[in-house]
């Protein structure tokens, strides 16, 4: 499956690689370009107004997110979702996240607090109008404001990996087309806001613990749904 090509985009940031990385990530996150298209540098720098060379340095960094797969003579194509790497996904966050709450607890302040609660409210109100796209980006932004106070630059950089560009891809699929698991995600992320606000580090971790789980067997049993099969694949 080749990339369609739609009409050209005029990339508004400095550093042409990384604008094209930004696009294309967007693009494969959004599933405008779905999993097992193959990505045509030809088509992608036409599309993005580029020479080729920053776009085969974006695929680079593609693969480096999980997003793309690299085979000698193919090329790149975009990466099936597979339920094992969901269910990876999803332990991962928890054996990273979870032991590192209570220092969240301990050394967050009151502004980081109080932006905090800001993207909180954003994420209500997004829900509220069903915009999907900008609430898995502020669900993402959530993981790392309140990692970011423990101050370690490396946890920082893992939880960014895990929450990002492939995380949010899953979200893509599961909280846009299903309202319970966009309203068990909001619940999930007021929740641990609140709890951590309150300095009650054991309730934020069983609060968390309990809303993944049942977020993981909602997104289990909709496998086969016609809203969530096509972008599972052979890899699967």
């Amino acid at each position: 499956m080749d990339v369609i090509t739609n009409e050209a985009v005029n990339l508004s940031v400095s550093t042409y690689k990384r604008a094209a990385y930004l696009a294309i990530r967007d693009m494969i996150v959004e599933l405008e370009i779905p999993p097992g298209a193959r990505l045509v540098e030809n088509d992608l720098a036409a599309r993005l107004n580029v020479s080729k060379t920053p776009i085969r340095e974006a695929i680079a960094l593609l693969e480096t997110d999980s997003l793309v797969d690299i085979t000698p003579y193919r090329g790149a194509t975009v990466r099936w979702l597979s339920t094992l790497e969901m269910e990876e996904q999803r332990f991962l966050i928890d054996a990273v996240e979870l032991p590192a709450v209570p220092l969240v607890v301990e050394r967050i302040t009151k502004p980081e607090l109080s932006e905090l609660g800001k993207v909180i409210r954003q994420m209500k109100r997004a829900r509220a109008k069903n915009d999907g796209r900008t609430f898995r980006r502020l669900s993402s932004s959530t993981h790392a404001m309140l990692f970011a106070s423990v101050g370690y630059p490396r946890l920082d950089r893992f939880i960014t990996a895990l929450t990002g560009p492939a995380g949010e891809r899953y979200d893509r699929v599961f909280v846009d087309n299903f309202n319970d698991t966009f309203d068990l995600m909001l619940e999930l992320a007021v929740g641990r806001y609140e709890r951590i606000k309150d300095g009650d580090a054991q309730g934020a971790i069983e609060h968390v613990i309990s809303y993944r789980d049942q977020i993981g067997r909602l997104n289990s049993s909709r496998l086969t749904d016609e809203l969530v099969a096509p972008f599972f694949g052979p890899a699967s």
